[in-house]
């Protein structure tokens, strides 16, 4: 077999793989959501149709008619029914069985092929589906964005160049300053802004996307956005081809120690040698210091990867299971955009699924019951993930029937369980967690083996954490799930403060302010500031709340960041800002997790240790110690 065909065809195999979960995904979520089928239906047809083309040229012929079947459907519909998003749905499973170059005979292929098909055909020839279109949001892929900020622009410590270089982030930009309204160096004033700017950005995004990066500071600019090109067709996105399997990342990591521990030998033999080979030496070992420094942090990314990772096949799932039990259910998902260590993330996908599964075989109840209650016809399951502290916390609900608790005790009885007090409903809650425990008469397609809530406490057990069950007879269940976490990846807003360099949540953040003495009072012996919005919040000055050395602030650097914390406001008193990062953050457990006002140790490029601040606890401290 010639080698570059056969990396060729594996790379197209792994495009179409990714292209099909996209349209998936695309399918599962207009189900609930209709607008977002026209927000993402031109992009997903794109894909669809470079889909068809490669699949053509590799010989694919069955995956290029789906796809053009699909096209069709597509093309014809602007709202997807029910039965629409089954077909398409089929559709696919179709075109991934071809990929997995399944054991079925031509024959069966073909018959798979053509009943997917007729399938897809039949809706577009179905008068009653179409709907009526609605203008999407505008997109494009090449925009000029004037930006003019007001003279006052600066007062409230705001940075033109800030939102430029944010602009980056979508992809190349071209910048012009236009220099006009500059007057003579004697009028000049510093403190005003006199500049504008033009800017022309290369990328393919939409206009909200776009005028978001403007949102904060649009009452002190004037912004004009257009669009000088409309998106082009593109191939589906380059799936990365040079993936890590765990093995190989640890080899990397132990080369990395092994590296290190070679350093510091080679500095120690450094005495031996005269006072010119010691410098020369010691220049040389700085510099392979900082290139193991970068490699360790580079491998340390590539261990993490997104929390999402592990809710992906949720909603596929939910969809299947609806259609499987007869009970309709809208699933809810509120993931933090967070990156973890793999180990936990590929660790969570089991349990997620058992908790799925089992929330539609026991907990959602069949139209008719939930009717009978009072209840919506479709049920309801939330999901919600995010990062207190040092703990990963995943909240799994249901607005079902709760724990049958006349049945639990009946099967624990049956299994051999004392019982010694019947109201401890704790217990009755604990016991659904052992091995077999399964309250349904006979085994099906999802439950009755007994095989589920005990693989899901296996495997928070394994990963060090917690699961707890909160039953509400006839409203539902809500399982809590709380995992340690030793290290994640975040986005923080580097902050100086007494000579040292600390980060903060950039979640938190909501804006910054020059230190403005008029702007800063004191009342009843504690410092407060005053907002844009003539809000008075409390000023912390974090250096004495760390107990750092008091040195003498420079209020020309100086600036006030407004925090919110569970939209509670207060500002915290900085000596000057730094850049906003991507950075490494690992926990302070379990030697130092009672340092107030400190969350974790946030890793700098350069290998040098950030302190990471905990806002909600640097808020609780100011409170207790103030006594508010």
């Amino acid at each position: 077999m010639n080698p570059s065909l056969s990396s060729a065809t594996a790379a197209f195999h792994q495009e179409a793989l990714q292209t099909l979960q996209q349209i998936e995904d695309w399918t599962l979520s207009s189900i609930h959501n209709p607008s977002a089928v026209m927000e993402q239906q031109a992009e997903t047809f794109r894909l669809l149709h470079s889909l068809k083309g490669t699949a053509a040229s590799f010989g694919n012929e069955s995956i290029a008619q789906v796809c053009h079947a699909i096209e069709n459907v597509l093309d014809d519909k602007t709202q997807l029914k029910t039965q629409d998003s089954e077909a398409l749905l089929m559709a696919i499973d179709y075109c991934r069985h071809i990929l997995s170059n399944s054991p079925l005979s031509p024959e069966q292929h073909d018959e798979h092929r053509d009943e997917c098909i007729a399938r897809l055909n039949k809706l577009v020839n179905d008068p009653n589906s179409a709907n009526q279109t609605q203008p999407g949001e505008p997109s494009g892929s090449v925009w000029q964005i004037d930006f003019a900020p007001y003279a006052r622009f600066f007062e409230n410590g705001h940075d033109p160049l800030r939102i430029i270089r944010s602009l980056r982030n979508f992809g190349p930009i071209k910048v012009s300053v236009f220099t006009e309204k500059l007057p003579e160096f004697a009028d000049f004033d510093p403190f005003q802004c006199y500049l504008r700017w033009q800017i022309t950005l290369k990328a393919e995004l939409d206009y909200h996307q776009l005028a978001a990066q403007f949102e904060w500071v649009k009452h002190i600019c004037d912004v004009t956005i257009d669009i000088l090109a409309l998106p082009q067709k593109k191939r589906v996105i380059e799936p990365n081809r040079y993936k890590l399997n765990e093995a190989n990342l640890e080899a990397l990591l132990t080369v990395s120690q092994t590296l290190q521990s070679q350093l510091q030998q080679t500095v120690a033999l450094t005495n031996q040698l005269n006072q010119t080979d010691k410098i020369r030496l010691s220049r040389r070992n700085h510099a392979m210091k900082r290139q193991q420094q970068l490699l360790q942090q580079q491998l340390l990314h590539i261990a993490m990867c997104p929390l999402a990772d592990a809710f992906a096949r949720l909603p596929r799932m939910a969809f299947d299971l609806a259609n499987k039990t007869a009970k309709p259910v809208q699933l809810n998902m509120d993931i933090a955009p967070i990156e973890l260590d793999s180990f936990i993330v590929n660790s969570l996908i089991d349990p997620l699924t058992h908790l799925l599964r089992n929330a539609m075989a026991h907990g959602i109840e069949v139209a008719e019951h939930r009717q009978q209650q009072g209840k919506p016809l479709t049920g309801q399951i939330h999901i919600s993930a995010e990062q207190a502290e040092d703990q990963l916390i995943i909240r799994f609900s249901d607005d079902g029937a709760g724990l049958a608790e006349d049945k639990i005790l009946v099967k624990a009885k049956q299994m051999g369980i004392n019982i010694q007090d019947l109201s401890d409903k704790p217990k009755i809650s604990e016991w659904i967690f052992r091995a077999g425990f399964s309250t349904s008469q006979s085994a099906d397609a999802i439950s009755g083996r007994g095989v589920g809530l005990d693989v899901v406490k296996q495997h928070v057990t394994d990963m060090g954490g917690d699961i707890e069950l909160v039953s509400n007879q006839g409203r539902g269940c809500c399982f809590i799930i709380k995992i340690p976490v030793l290290r994640s990846l975040m986005d923080v807003q580097l902050i100086r403060i007494k000579d040292q360099t600390v980060a903060l949540p950039l979640i938190h953040l909501i804006d910054s302010y020059l230190w403005d003495n008029a702007r800063v009072i004191w009342l009843n012996g504690k410092q407060w500031f005053i907002t844009d919005e003539n809000q008075q919040v409390p000023l912390i000055d974090v250096g004495r709340f760390l107990q750092l050395p008091d040195t003498e602030r420079n209020e020309q650097f100086a600036h006030i960041l407004l925090v919110n914390v569970d939209k509670r406001f207060f500002a915290l008193c900085v000596d000057s800002m730094a850049e906003q990062m991507h950075l490494l953050i690992k926990s302070l457990r379990p030697h130092y997790h009672h340092i107030n006002g400190i969350k974790g140790i946030a890793i700098l490029p350069e290998g040098d240790l950030a302190l990471l601040l905990d806002s909600s606890k640097l808020l609780m401290s100011y409170e207790m110690v103030s006594g508010n």
